[in-house]
């Protein structure tokens, strides 16, 4: 379910890890390096900084690449 949150105030910052912690994992036990929850943060911050697509999140996750 999505909210709007209306214009930021400093002093009642919205923390979006309750809301998705709560979202379920469908991934197995097996082979898992990072929660479920990490991933989505790390999502909503590369789209926050303009991100559209999977391609561009996964550059802007990559960061800069070292130029030789």
């Amino acid at each position: 379910m999505l909210v709007k949150l209306g214009p930021l105030v400093t002093d009642r910052i919205a923390d979006l890890r309750p809301y998705l912690d709560s979202v379920p994992d469908p991934r197995s036990r097996h082979g898992r390096w990072y929660s479920l929850t990490a991933i989505l943060l790390v999502c909503a911050c590369g789209v926050v900084s303009g991100a559209n697509s999977i391609d561009k999140l996964a550059e802007w996750v990559s960061g800069p690449q070292p130029r030789c």
